[in-house]
């Protein structure tokens, strides 16, 4: 029956299926594979060309907004720990000292009280956690060791170079400290003593402000197509794509 029905093909819907059977995936059909499968890679398409260099130290703009975004945070989250605290841990606000923050002194002037001992420890464990997450996350993607550094009063963590992201993958590795470090910190909360619930808010709450650059970068890579690749610079990404030729086809 098979046989019969092969006969029964014009000459043109022969040479199609052959064709079809005989198809063989493109370039960008290959390299579109790769990154679905999201894997780190250090070559660089040779179809892919330099899109955008993306750096908030050198726009004043992104800067700005991610200094004043990273206030509404500390803000934002400090009070929702109060409240967090208050519903399942209220004798740790005592060692908190949230009510004790803005005081009354006896000849009547307003004084601040603030936890300063507490919060230098959370600022400085913040910037060297936050930073080990990072690298972990750079080194779980790519494969490689990544830099760890000091540059003035902050630490970075900088992927190992020569190696491009797809864009979701580097999504992850800018989140990452703000999701992974406020979720376990939240869980310690619970379990920690009450004497550590002080410190541990701190923490949770610089954790956050100090995500403000990195969401920012975030929304802007939003932009760009899942398919770009990103490359981690010392103080910003290198966004590569496509051609737009090959883009539109």
């Amino acid at each position: 029956m098979y046989e019969n029905l092969e006969k029964e093909r014009t000459p043109a819907a022969q040479l199609k299926a052959v064709r079809l059977h005989r198809r063989e995936p493109t370039k960008t059909t290959a390299t579109m594979e790769v990154f679905q499968s999201m894997q780190a890679t250090t070559t660089l398409p040779t179809n892919y060309r330099q899109q955008a260099t993306l750096d908030l130290s050198k726009s004043r703009k992104a800067g700005c907004s991610a200094i004043v975004f990273g206030i509404v945070l500390l803000i934002a989250v400090g009070w929702l720990l109060a409240q967090f605290t208050h519903s399942l841990r209220p004798a740790a606000l005592e060692g908190i000292r949230f009510r004790d923050i803005l005081t009354i002194t006896p000849d009547g002037k307003p004084s601040i009280v603030l936890p300063i001992v507490d919060a230098v420890a959370a600022l400085v464990l913040v910037m060297l956690i936050h930073e080990l997450v990072h690298g972990m996350f750079f080194w779980w993607f790519a494969g490689q060791r990544p830099t760890f550094g000091v540059k003035g009063l902050y630490v970075y963590a900088a992927a190992p170079p020569e190696v491009y992201f797809p864009r979701n993958q580097y999504l992850i590795v800018g989140i990452a400290p703000l999701v992974l470090l406020t979720l376990v910190g939240l869980l310690l909360m619970v379990i920690v003593p009450v004497v550590a619930v002080s410190i541990l808010s701190l923490f949770i709450a610089f954790n956050a402000a100090g995500a403000a650059g990195d969401l920012v970068m975030a929304v802007r890579l939003l932009s760009y197509s899942p398919d770009t690749l990103m490359q981690d610079s010392d103080t910003g990404v290198i966004v590569y794509g496509l051609e737009k030729s090959q883009r539109a086809a």
